[in-house]
C-alpha cells in the first residue's frame, strides 16, 4: 500500500497565535482540533484516533490521553509522539494515515501547540535543551538552541563563504510572506539595513535570524478516501515521506554530508513519482535562518554554499518558481514546531491561500527535522485524485 492509497487529509485548524496568558497547552490543542474537525465538516464524535505532542515548555506524560479526556472523546487509538521538531508533525500525520489505511480508525486527528511564550515553568529547564548528556556540552557553553545553531551557521560561513546578507535575505522574504498572513504574529516587513542593525544573539545569529516564540497550536484531520469524497473539501494526500537520524547531540555532528538530506529527498520523491521541478512550493523548517539556508542547498534547490545567493535573488518569494514558507514560518508566523508548515502546505494545495496563494499549486513539500539537524525528513503532499 502506497502513501497515497486510502487516506486523505480533509481538515486543518490553527488557533490565533500570539501572547495568550492563562491558556494551557491542552486548551490550545483542543481549540486547534475543534477548528480542524469543523473545517473538515465533521464533529468531535467522529474522531476515533488522536496523536499529539505534549508541551516542551511544561513537560507532561500521556498528553494524548489528557487531550482526549478534555475533548470528551474516546478514541480507539491515541499516542503522544515526540520525534523532534518539524519531523514530529510529519510523523504524526504519518501515524494518522497509517491508522486510517490499516482500518484501525476512520477519522484520525493530530495536533501540537503550547503556551511557550507565557506558560513556561519559572526556574525550570527552559523550552529545550541541546543534550541529554549535558556534562559533555554544558560546561563548554553549548546549551539551549541559539548557540548550537550559531555554531553550525559559523561553520557554514567558514566552509562556503556564506554572508550575513544571505541569512538576512531569508529573514526578509519570510517576513514578507507573514505580512500577507492574518494569523502571523510578526507581520511588519523590514529592510536589509534593519536586519543588519538587529542585535547579535550568538554570532553570527542576530535577533531577526531567530524564530518567534508564541502561544498557539495547529491540527490536521485524516479520513478514508471514501469518506473524504462525501465531504465538501478539496482532499490532500501524502504522496511520499522519508527521514533519517544522524545524531541526538550537536557535539556528535561531524559534517553536512552526515545529514543525508538528498537520499531521503530522493526516496520521498520516488514514492510520490515527482522531481524537484514538480514541487510548486516548499515549507521548510526555519527555527533559525541557517535552517532554511541549509535545507535549500541540501534539498537541491541550489548548490552548497549558494543558499544565501539563492535567497538574495528572490527565489523564496511569491511569483518565484517555488516559493518558500508562504505562511511566514517559525521566523515570523510563530514557532509551533512544524505543525503549521503542514497546515500551510495543505492550505496551498487546496487553493485556500488567499493573498499568499501560489498560482496553480498542486504539489507541496514539507522539509525539516528536529534537534540540531539531528533528524531530517521530507514529505510530499498533493491534491487528491
Amino acid at each position: 500500500m502506497g502513501w497515497n492509497d486510502g487516506a486523505t487529509i480533509v481538515g486543518i485548524g490553527e488557533t490565533k497565535l500570539g501572547m495568550r496568558p492563562g491558556w494551557s497547552a491542552v486548551e490550545l490543542q483542543a481549540e486547534a482540533v475543534m477548528a480542524a474537525v469543523a473545517d473538515a465538516g465533521l464533529g468531535l464524535d467522529d474522531v476515533d484516533a488522536l496523536f499529539n505532542l505534549g508541551p516542551y515548555s511544561r513537560p507532561t506524560q500521556m498528553f494524548a490521553m489528557t487531550l482526549a479526556q478534555y475533548l470528551g472523546i474516546h478514541p480507539m487509538m491515541q499516542a503522544s509522539v515526540d520525534a523532534g521538531g518539524t519531523w514530529s508533525a510529519m510523523i504524526q500525520v504519518a501515524n494518522c494515515v497509517s491508522a486510517v489505511q490499516n482500518g484501525q480508525c476512520e477519522v484520525a486527528v493530530c495536533t501540537f501547540g503550547e503556551s511557550v511564550a507565557t506558560g513556561r515553568v519559572v526556574g525550570g529547564r527552559g523550552w529545550t535543551t541541546t543534550a541529554e548528556l549535558p556534562e559533555f556540552e554544558f560546561p563548554f557553553g553549548l546549551f539551549g538552541a541559539v548557540i548550537p545553531y550559531a555554531m553550525l551557521a559559523a561553520r557554514h560561513m567558514a566552509e562556503f563563504g556564506t554572508t550575513e546578507e544571505g541569512f538576512g535575505a531569508i529573514a526578509i522574504a519570510t517576513r514578507l510572506h507573514a505580512s500577507r498572513n492574518e494569523n502571523a504574529f510578526r507581520r511588519t516587513p523590514f529592510t536589509m539595513e534593519e536586519y543588519l542593525a538587529s542585535r547579535m544573539i550568538s554570532t553570527p545569529i542576530r535577533l531577526l535570524d531567530c524564530s518567534t516564540m508564541i502561544d498557539g497550536a495547529g491540527a490536521i484531520v485524516v479520513t478514508t478516501a471514501e469518506r473524504a469524497r462525501d465531504l465538501d473539501k478539496v482532499g490532500v494526500e501524502v504522496l511520499g515521506l522519508s527521514s533519517h537520524m544522524s545524531h541526538r547531540d550537536v557535539g556528535q555532528f561531524t559534517s553536512f554530508d552526515d545529514l543525508q538530506v538528498r537520499p531521503i529527498r530522493d526516496q520521498a520523491f520516488g514514492q510520490a513519482g515527482v522531481t524537484i521541478d514538480d514541487i510548486d512550493l516548499a515549507e521548510i523548517h526555519d527555527a533559525f535562518t541557517i535552517s532554511t539556508l541549509l535545507y535549500l542547498e541540501e534539498l537541491g534547490f541550489c548548490p552548497r554554499g549558494q543558499g544565501g545567493a539563492y535567497a538574495l535573488e528572490g527565489n523564496l518569494d511569491l511569483g518565484a518558481r517555488c516559493p518558500v514558507n508562504t505562511h511566514g514560518g517559525l521566523l515570523s508566523q510563530g514557532h509551533v514546531a512544524g505543525m503549521l508548515h503542514v497546515t500551510e502546505a495543505v492550505r496551498q494545495v487546496r487553493g485556500d491561500g488567499g493573498e499568499r496563494q501560489v498560482d496553480g499549486a498542486e504539489v507541496a513539500m514539507v522539509a525539516g527535522g528536529g534537534g540540531i539537524f539531528g533528524v531530517n525528513a521530507v514529505m510530499v503532499l498533493g491534491r487528491a485524485r
